[in-house]
């Protein structure tokens, strides 16, 4: 049996990081069990239990990288499976359309922040320049789920600190502001920022 062991951020999907955020180290009785926890989830098997003991552990030793911060390089054109794909609009750019996308998948699939990269990626990462087309949203999730999570993460933080990936002529807007001149973000933007960090610091221990 062969067996894809990860031995850096960089072999993490972005589907295993998803799932790897939801796993909480105080949910199992002992340190061996969480461990087995990651070997499946990061190995992509669905049942360690008839593994011999020493497999699990050699395995485990591989998985130091763990305790690293994920490289948070800024990509902004990604080349996935013989195709391009480019960040098109920033968090704080954002069409009403793009980001009623993106909360309407999170509120019906009840997703947290760390489960909703690949929404985002799916809704924001385009082919050529495209604008965002709804009936291949499926199609993207799925394909991104398969992407490096170093891909988009250093992409990702910089647009929750208000980066600006892409330069477009796009529509003048004139806002006449009244009273208040202070940026605001969307809650939930910062709100998963701050759980994501949060989840981090208890990774990495």
């Amino acid at each position: 049996m062969e067996i894809n062991i990860p031995t850096s951020w960089s072999d993490i999907t972005i589907n295993q990081y998803q799932a790897l955020t939801q796993i909480n180290p105080d949910d199992y009785k002992s340190k061996f069990r969480y461990s087995c926890q990651l070997v499946q989830v990061l190995c992509d098997i669905d049942d360690v239990s008839h593994f011999p003991l020493d497999i699990i552990n050699e395995i485990i030793l591989n998985f130091d990288f763990l305790s690293k911060e994920i490289p948070s390089d800024k990509k902004d054109v990604i080349e996935f499976r013989g195709r391009t794909f480019r960040w098109e609009a920033s968090f704080n750019e954002l069409t009403v359309g793009e980001m009623l996308s993106i909360e309407q998948i999170i509120d019906l699939e009840e997703l947290t922040y760390n489960m909703s990269y690949d929404v985002v990626c799916a809704i924001l990462l385009r082919e050529n320049g495209d604008a965002f087309d709804a009936g291949k949203f499926t199609e993207y999730r799925e394909l991104f789920g398969e992407l490096p999570i170093t891909d988009v993460y250093g992409t990702i933080l910089f647009f929750l600190n208000g980066g600006r990936i892409c330069i477009n002529p796009t529509v003048t807007y004139s806002l006449k502001k009244m009273s208040m001149n202070t940026q605001m973000r969307s809650k939930w933007w910062r709100r998963g920022f701050e759980r994501i960090q949060a989840h981090l610091k208890i990774i990495n221990g």
